[in-house]
């Protein structure tokens, strides 16, 4: 029988968790490595494993984002955290440095070229970068980090494109609106900023010329610009009065939010009906007329279409004294197309007992898009029937007094 092969001995944690002798793979591996090496690892393999973050005298440098994406023409800023095992000054340099590309280190509003930290105080600071127009591409960059203690480095990547510093939008829940141009048309909208940083954004609109557009933040009178934070929203309030001879047709409206680097704007549209007055008049232009207690007048009245588009739905009213009536032929009309006229034939009739003088009659036409209205004097004569029984009255009170004193004057 053979030689039994004898089995690798395998290492048993003493207590505390210490391994109470090197695991030959390792020894061979330390074998291997040379002297020098194996004087180095053995201590701390025997002490438990890998060496730990931050040896005595060592010192880190970290950022929470050590990645990022920037536009051209634009600025980014790397917090920057610096921690030393013992109380030290550790310098900081930036290595890989593009080409028109600058970069500063700040701390408490100054700029440093490096920070004391200790092992009861980080050291907190930012790098700023400022990347040029021009720029394209990645940079890979180093921050340095060196103290008498030990030293560190820190990798960080900055993507220029240009969509990544965010963008900015200015958008209309009901962006088109139609009227008469005699009407005021207001919008909100609501301006987005998608950027890093805030932007105090100049408000304006532009139109048609003859119109006017009043830009605002919602709730203010007087103030042209906006404040909105990164990722936050405000409101804009658009009022436009169209030019009062705005012809039918669509107008636009441009509103315009300026931040400087960034801005929107919003595409507006306005779509005038047409412009919707009346006129209530008579033929021959003459407000006045005379009736007679208690008997109808015939009078005429000419409604007038002064506008650029049709008036519907036009009714005829009078408000006349008491016991008077107003009666109209027809009382309605359909429609009256711009720029004509439609006749209608009104009958007055005094009270019957109306004293003779001087009345105003007002008359109204109202349409479903204007509306016109105008005062008729009225003369009101007394009856000719009651003027006949007057004289008779009279002439019976002289035939009365003649007989008596045919009769009765002799004696």
């Amino acid at each position: 029988m053979g030689r039994s092969r004898p089995h690798a001995s395998t290492s048993h944690p003493a207590p505390g968790g210490s391994p109470s002798r090197v695991a030959p793979t390792a020894r061979r591996r330390l074998l291997r490595a040379g002297p020098a090496a194996a004087a180095i690892l053995v201590p701390l393999l025997l002490a438990g494993g890998a060496p730990p973050a931050l040896a005595a005298g060592g010192v880190t440098v970290t950022t929470p984002f050590p990645l990022v994406a920037v536009e051209p023409g634009s600025s980014v800023t790397f917090p920057l955290t610096v921690a030393s095992a013992t109380t030290a000054v550790v310098a900081l340099a930036v290595r890989g440095l593009p080409q028109g590309w600058s970069a500063r280190f700040t701390g408490g509003g100054l700029t440093v070229d490096g920070v004391l930290a200790g092992p009861k105080q980080d050291g907190a600071l930012s790098l700023d970068l400022s990347i040029p127009a021009d720029a394209t591409g990645r940079a890979d960059l180093v921050v340095a980090a060196r103290a008498a203690g030990g030293s560190d480095e820190l990798p960080l990547t900055v993507r220029v494109a240009t969509e990544a510093g965010g963008n900015v939008a200015l958008e209309a829940a009901y962006p088109s609106l139609r009227g008469p141009s005699s009407a005021t048309f207001p919008f909100q909208l609501t301006l987005r900023n998608d950027t890093p940083a805030e932007a105090t954004f100049a408000l304006a609109g532009q139109a048609p010329a003859g119109w006017t557009v009043d830009v605002r933040p919602a709730g203010s009178s007087q103030a042209t610009s906006l404040t909105v934070g990164s990722g936050s929203t405000g409101s804009v309030s658009v009022t436009v009065t169209p030019a009062t001879d705005a012809a039918a047709g669509e107008y636009p409206i441009t509103v315009t939010a300026d931040g400087g680097t960034v801005s929107a704007q919003a595409q507006l549209t306005i779509v005038i009906t047409g412009t919707y007055t009346m006129v209530l008049t008579t033929p021959d232009q003459v407000l006045s007329t005379d009736a007679t207690a208690g008997q109808g007048r015939p009078f005429q009245l000419v409604v007038r279409n002064t506008g650029s588009a049709p008036v519907t739905s036009v009714r005829l009213a009078a408000s006349p004294a008491t016991g008077w009536n107003v009666a109209f032929d027809p009382p309605t009309i359909s429609s009256i197309a711009a720029g004509a006229d439609a006749t209608v034939n009104a009958t007055i009739t005094p009270a019957a007992n109306a004293v003779a003088g001087d009345y105003n009659v007002a008359f109204s036409a109202t349409g479903a898009e204007a509306s016109a209205s105008e005062t008729i004097r009225v003369t009101v004569n007394t009856s000719l029937t009651w003027a006949i029984v007057g004289v008779a009255l009279i002439v019976l009170v002289l035939v009365g007094l003649g007989w008596v004193f045919s009769k009765y004057g002799r004696r």
